[in-house]
């Protein structure tokens, strides 16, 4: 290839014929032909000139230097005035080469324009990189060792020992089901079963932990959470539900008072990074007496659950009094159980009997273990992930991130018994007050599908009214301990109510007429969590 005219730097006339006539004569001598090649002329204007062409403004229209970040002339001019000289700056000060080509069509009339405002050539100037997605991404960095983040909970040989099938949730590898080479809808059916009728175990090291310190730490939970904690006794356990600004829920979880200036808090295994930050960052405004630590990875925790969960936890031996009156339903207790220092809670998330087991990250897996042997007489046994979000689907608890979205407010969740009528703030407190002055355009309900339906749900499916999306499904499974399927949907207010009926267009296309039923779908009463 022979370059010939002002792509060779060529702009006098004269100048650029001559560059006509030795690109010509270089291809013939490349092809083989004896031809003289003509000596080229001096460009006297070349060295010093940046285009053929000035730029100017068009009197009828925009001089566009960047389309697609709508850029003119005037910008790119006012971004000098205003003193960034360098490329690098004006690109930054004004967006410049920030779009989809980045800066492959703007970038060299840019630099023309810094040039000629400073007194400088082009070539001073330069340009400035092009990325992706203008040029592909290299191999070297898609194929980096971080690519892909995962982490393992302190009893992940355990799992494997015990044949788990292990899937993603976030950064974490959990245990979806025990038993890889089994029937899965029969496998979860008979880890759900075992925990109704006997003793489950369930790692739930991917909680969220954090440690909230200081004479002013119950006060500073009242302002980050709807519930009441700064008059919480100390060792009750209380649900944490936290709102953001708009007045949507964003995490929830529990708070354990072990002192009256000591709180253990749980958050969701997606949300506790984002949690903390905000908490760091709010406390950083407010200036309270509060310590913060986000200790996650410093606690293993075990969920024991199942009728037969106390009989359990009494045989691992320890100095915690288990009985139903010294250890009732939403308590904590901090001892000493299976040689380890544990911190013990009583909550509900199954709907069974339940205490979950907070101990240092390094006796997890002794415990793990432990726990076995002693749960054997029991009929106890590991179950994993799926068969949890079944258990907590009949008792129609929510997941956050699943069962809500970016709107969601406590009202459409039902969870107005959540926002404490008493304190004067909390983050989210004036929106979910406006919000409750414009009514209600959706609400979540539960739903049974009846028998023979012949439509594949899922999460996601459509709730239509009269033809129209009004809603969605949230979480829809087959209950191994109701047998039959249930579900929870977004709807409109007035279906939302037992006694109604939702309209779910299936998977396949089919639309069938679904109950609303009242919440939850086992154990209405909630009367096996506090045996």
């Amino acid at each position: 290839m022979h370059v010939a005219g002002s792509a060779a730097g060529c702009f006098d006339l004269q100048a650029v014929l001559r560059s006509g006539e030795i690109a010509g004569a270089r291809a013939t001598v490349s092809c083989g032909c004896e031809t003289d090649v003509p000596e080229p002329l001096t460009d006297p204007a070349a060295p010093g000139m940046n285009h053929a062409q000035a730029l100017i403004p068009h009197e009828k229209g925009r001089d566009f230097i960047d389309f697609d970040e709508d850029l003119q002339v005037k910008d790119i001019r006012n971004a000098v005035k205003d003193g960034y000289s360098e490329l690098e700056l004006v690109k930054r000060y004004s967006t410049v080469g920030m779009g989809p080509s980045q800066g492959r069509h703007s970038a060299l009339n840019t630099a023309r324009i810094v040039a000629g405002m400073t007194d400088r050539k082009v070539g001073d100037v330069g340009i400035t990189t092009s990325r992706p997605p203008f040029g592909p991404e290299k191999l070297g960095v898609l194929a980096g060792p971080l690519h892909v983040l995962y982490r393992h909970t302190p009893i992940q040989s355990e799992h494997m020992a015990d044949n788990a099938r292990m899937k993603p949730a976030g950064a974490w590898w959990r245990p979806y089901h025990y038993g890889n080479d089994r029937d899965l809808a029969k496998t979860i059916a008979e880890e759900v079963d075992l925990v109704r009728t006997r003793v489950g175990m369930l790692d739930v090291s991917t909680l969220g932990k954090l440690a909230i310190r200081g004479p002013d730490a119950g006060a500073f939970l009242d302002r980050i959470y709807t519930m009441a904690h700064a008059m919480q006794p100390v060792g009750r356990v209380r649900y944490c539900l936290m709102l953001n600004d708009m007045g949507s829920v964003i995490d929830d979880g529990v708070a354990y008072r072990l002192s009256e200036t000591d709180f253990y808090v749980t958050a969701t295994t997606g949300a506790v990074a984002r949690v903390y930050t905000e908490m760091s960052f709010l406390n950083a405004q407010w200036g309270m007496r509060v310590d913060i630590q986000n200790i996650t990875s410093a606690f293993a925790a075990i969920n024991v659950t199942g009728p037969n969960a106390r009989k359990v936890l009494e045989a691992l031996g320890g100095d915690i009094d288990l009985s139903p009156d010294a250890f009732p339903y939403l308590n904590g207790r901090t001892g000493v159980i299976g040689g380890a220092p544990a911190r013990v809670m009583r909550i509900g998330f199954t709907g069974e009997l339940s205490y979950e087991l907070h101990v240092p990250r390094s006796f997890g897996a002794a415990l793990w273990r432990k726990l076995k042997e002693a749960g054997a007489p029991y009929g106890l046994a590991p179950y994993g992930l799926e068969a949890s979000r079944v258990l907590r689907l009949e008792k129609g608890h929510i997941i956050i991130g699943q069962d809500t979205d970016a709107l969601s407010s406590p009202a459409e969740l039902n969870m107005e018994w959540a926002l404490s009528k008493k304190k004067p703030m909390y983050i989210g407190k004036t929106a979910v007050e406006k919000r409750g002055g414009l009514g209600l355009k959706r609400k979540l309900c539960g739903f049974e599908v009846p028998e023979g339906h012949g439509a594949r749900l899922s999460d996601s499916c459509l709730v239509l009214r009269e033809g129209t999306p009004v809603g969605f499904v949230s979480s829809v499974c087959h209950s191994p301990t109701l047998g039959k399927w249930i579900g929870l949907a977004y709807a409109d207010p007035r279906d939302a109510e037992p006694g109604g009926s939702l309209t779910i267009r299936g998977l396949c296309g089919k639309e069938l007429n679904a109950p609303v039923v009242t919440t939850p779908f086992y154990d209405s009463e909630n009367l096996r969590q506090e045996i």
